[in-house]
């Protein structure tokens, strides 16, 4: 995964190309077709999801209650702490990801501690939003 990839997703657009080098191990790139169900609602949460491109759509009790475009990132509270996804995540074009499963930002955490604090503080500021 090139860095110019993860530069389109805002969390880590301030980020050191350095820096982005080594999160790319970490991270996995995948390719979804519409309609996809990316996430489901009540399913264990372990991964922070990023659509590098395309467009998505959050679903509550089948019920439409966002829209998602590159750069949008979804899925943090399985980064943060175990728990269920309190959505679904349904893929509405084709969408290129960028995924960080919840080991692997563990790992990360020795090579990079000071990137992943700062994700961390982002994602939390955004669940208290």
């Amino acid at each position: 995964m090139e860095t110019s990839q993860q530069k389109r997703i805002p969390l880590f657009a301030d980020t050191p190309d350095e820096d982005l080098k080594i999160v790319s191990t970490f991270a996995e790139s995948k390719e979804v077709s519409e309609g996809t169900e990316i996430i489901k609602e009540g399913a264990f949460s372990n991964e922070l999801i990023a659509l590098e491109e395309g467009t998505a759509e959050v679903l509550q009790d089948g019920q439409r209650v966002a829209e998602l475009k590159q750069g949008d990132f979804f899925g943090e509270a399985g980064l943060l702490e175990k728990t269920q996804r309190n959505a679904s995540v349904v893929a509405t074009s084709t969408c290129k990801l960028i995924i960080i499963k919840q080991w692997e930002m563990h790992r990360m955490k020795d090579k990079l501690p000071h990137l992943v604090e700062e994700i961390q503080k982002t994602l939390e500021a955004r669940r208290t939003d």
